[in-house]
């Protein structure tokens, strides 16, 4: 038995391994869209691992590598993104020994959306948990919002929440067209960087990879990177084939990332105001029926409230907040993204960190790649 790095050559036998422990059918078994995830370079290698005994694939570590930033420091780092072993090797530790082989080179590692029966596990590990990232929600429709709700609402509340929203959705920003990695870099950090003790680092040609040239949504840029931030979206629709709700619209806000980095600390800005409410005009224009934004801290919360957006809590209450989890395929209740992670710095030792503290969104693990693939034609 021996454990490897995952290679270009392997990937038919993985995929085959996948689909009798995993999953028989899944968007990931795409090869762009694997290769894309798992970010394998032109020679074919990645920071995944394969357990292997005599030839086949008993085992696989799916992991994103990428760069971060802690406390002023810059750290190589992954995000679990899967984690299978074969059936006959369940509870042989072989699982805990991949995890281990991949921390010795990673000082950072963390995963977004693990499933609960294993936290304890992360815990015993050494990893800190949090229960879930924040997700705010808005209604753009009233009809279209209230389909979307996991528990039936007074129609009349809505009607009053958009009518709140409306009076602030006065400018329409466009998507821009013609924004850079190295420019949301310089952005990034200005902004985030030395705001938050642990984040993502998003060097130019991480913004490459993971937006301007993501091989599974159309992502979306509004705004300025110089005058009053950026807001980095994309257009989501309700995959339901057997429902009337099926193809609904909803903007699904990934990144907002403010010039005035003193916005982080409470300090509100009127033009980062301004132009998310005008992304929010944009969206209705559109026909999205609602839009979301998930993030581990709650520091743009202020700035988010002032625009019409309310707090999800994770059982899905108030009621008026109810918004689906998932929509493709569609789920009105799913697990909120937990989140785990663990810092090691220069020296070996742990590093404690605050959840406030912490600069993640869903992209910065799995949760925002295709479950269903190909996307229905216009899409994407």
């Amino acid at each position: 038995m021996e454990i490897v790095k995952y290679q270009d050559s392997d990937y038919e036998s993985l995929v085959a391994f996948m689909r009798i422990n995993w999953s028989s059918e899944h968007a990931i078994y795409n090869k762009e869209l694997f290769d894309w995830q798992y970010r394998v370079d032109e020679d074919g290698l990645a920071e995944s691992l394969l357990l292997v005994d005599n030839g086949c694939i008993e085992g696989f570590l799916g992991v994103i590598p990428g760069e971060y930033s802690s406390n002023g420091e810059q750290y190589k780092g992954i995000s679990f993104a899967m984690w299978i072993v074969s059936e006959k090797y369940k509870n042989s530790g072989l699982g805990i020994m991949l995890m281990k082989e991949a921390e010795k080179y990673n000082p950072v590692c963390l995963t977004l959306g693990c499933n609960f029966q294993v936290v304890p596990m992360y815990e015993r590990m050494g990893y800190s948990y949090s229960d879930h990232l924040n997700r705010y929600v808005i209604p753009l429709d009233v009809n279209g919002y209230v389909n979307l709700l996991k528990d039936p609402v007074d129609q009349a509340s809505i009607e009053q929440w958009i009518a709140g929203v409306e009076e602030r959705l006065i400018h329409s920003y466009s998507p821009i067209l013609n924004i850079t990695g190295e420019e949301l870099e310089q952005l990034y950090i200005n902004s985030v960087q030395h705001r938050f003790s642990l984040s993502q680092y998003r060097s130019a040609s991480f913004w490459d990879w993971r937006y301007i040239n993501s091989a599974g949504y159309k992502y979306l840029f509004f705004g300025d990177s110089t005058s009053e931030g950026i807001v980095v979206a994309r257009l989501d629709r309700v995959h339901a084939p057997d429902e009337n709700i099926h193809g609904t619209k909803v903007l699904r806000i990934i990144e907002i990332i403010p010039v005035n980095a003193d916005v982080w600390k409470g300090i509100a800005d009127h033009r980062l105001n301004e132009m998310i409410a005008g992304v929010l005009s944009w969206a209705r224009d559109q026909g999205c029926a609602a839009a979301d934004y998930q993030l581990s801290s709650n520091r743009l919360e202020h700035v988010l409230e002032s625009i019409g957006f309310k707090k999800q809590n994770i059982d899905y209450t108030p009621t008026e907040c109810g918004l689906a989890g998932l929509f493709q395929p569609f789920r009105h209740r799913v697990n909120p993204i937990n989140f785990v992670w663990k810092i090691k710095n220069n020296e070996g030792a742990f590093q404690n960190t605050e959840v406030n503290d912490i600069y993640l969104v869903k992209t910065d693990g799995d949760m925002d790649r295709p479950n269903i693939w190909p996307l229905p034609k216009g899409w994407n």
